[in-house]
């Protein structure tokens, strides 16, 4: 199941439990037309708000800042649900007494349910479940997905190991770039360059583990050989992306980033460590090495290199494939215990 498959159902299903929630609160558990008003509303209100958080209001509005994006959301989601509240009311109750729809919002029973009942009981609940579906989505993109839920159940208080894959990619010739263009154009550029490549790397199901100058560290869990080709086939991705984007970046910048990448896989230790700024964090050979190898890119002239332990639990897509690098310990200084190889697309082979 894809990342926005997963965010729907968590949505929906959140949303299920708010509604299903409501009228054991306002003890009416024992009225079943309460009961599928609450699942109707949750359920429904859930879902659309699902829709609208992944395919709608998320591309737009990662450029605003935390309390705006907030705000802008809960504005959007008061009004869908106020009329979302008086249609599923209004129809499953004229349903329940036979009696049809438009005649029955103009009754005096449903316009008293609007003025003197729990209208605005039921509509700041429902606020209330949107505000903290929002909060902590907003949280989880800010901190990293999956940081936040393993913050609340304490999943990473405890050191744990994992095999993982770690992928090293930064721009190219970011200093002599740094130098021409100025502190504050430079961060415009870092700051567009990260961005852009966000949706190839969460399409690719990869994490972002952190930011480092120039460079983005990049992960993924150890699965079968064909999941573990997710990390180069977001490479491709994203170079896909920047070559869409060229223009803009020639527009803005004068020219089009480009960027090497170093992938490695290993075992590490997994854990939460701090008090006042914690962060889960990784530890372990696997880092130091995919660093080695990184730095091994611009002498051995390479924009992606791998490690042979980790193409010997790879399974490319067919137009891809392996190129071993010729590589020697005895030309290079950095003593690799691994072959090298570089992964090209058959058409350009």
């Amino acid at each position: 199941m894809g990342r926005n498959s997963r965010s729907i159902l968590f949505i929906t299903i959140a949303g299920l439990a708010f509604g299903v929630s409501y009228p054991i609160f306002a003890r009416e558990f024992d009225q079943p037309v309460a009961i599928i008003n609450g699942i109707s509303i949750g359920g429904v209100g859930g879902f659309l708000m699902a829709i609208f958080e992944v395919y709608v209001l998320n591309p737009k509005n990662r450029n605003y800042s935390f309390p705006v994006t907030v705000i802008v959301k809960t504005v959007f989601y008061t009004v869908l649900f106020f009329f979302l509240i008086i249609f599923i009311k209004g129809f499953v109750e004229s349903m329940a007494v036979g009696q049809p729809f438009l005649e029955y919002i103009r009754s005096d029973t449903f316009q008293n349910f609007l003025w003197k009942e729990d209208f605005d009981v039921i509509l700041i609940y429902s606020l209330m479940m949107v505000g903290l579906i929002i909060f902590s989505r907003q949280m989880s993109r800010k901190i990293g997905p999956g940081v936040l839920f393993s913050f609340i159940t304490g999943r990473s208080h405890e050191p744990i190991e994992e095999t993982r894959i770690f992928m090293f990619l930064d721009l190219k010739s970011s200093t002599t770039i740094a130098e021409k263009m100025g502190a504050v154009r430079y961060y415009q550029l870092l700051n567009d360059f990260f961005f852009d490549m966000t949706k190839s790397i969460e399409e690719g199901r990869g994490t972002i583990y952190r930011y480092v100058g120039d460079q983005v560290v990049l992960t993924w869990r150890m699965r079968d050989p064909g999941q573990n080709a997710w990390c180069v086939k977001t490479y491709f991705n994203i170079k896909r992306t920047f070559g869409n984007l060229k223009e803009k970046y020639y527009e803005k910048y004068g020219f089009v980033p480009e960027f090497r990448a170093a992938i490695h896989c290993g075992k590490v230790i997994r854990g939460e460590i701090g008090d006042i700024k914690s962060q889960i964090v990784f530890h372990g050979e696997p880092l130091f090495m995919t660093g080695k190898i990184e730095k091994l890119c611009g002498k051995l002239n390479q924009e992606l290199l791998l490690s042979e332990s980790l193409k010997s639990q790879m399974k490319l897509p067919s137009l891809l494939c392996f190129q071993k690098v010729p590589y020697t310990v005895e030309n290079h200084s950095d003593d690799l215990p691994f072959t090298l190889h570089t992964v090209a697309e058959k058409e350009t082979v």
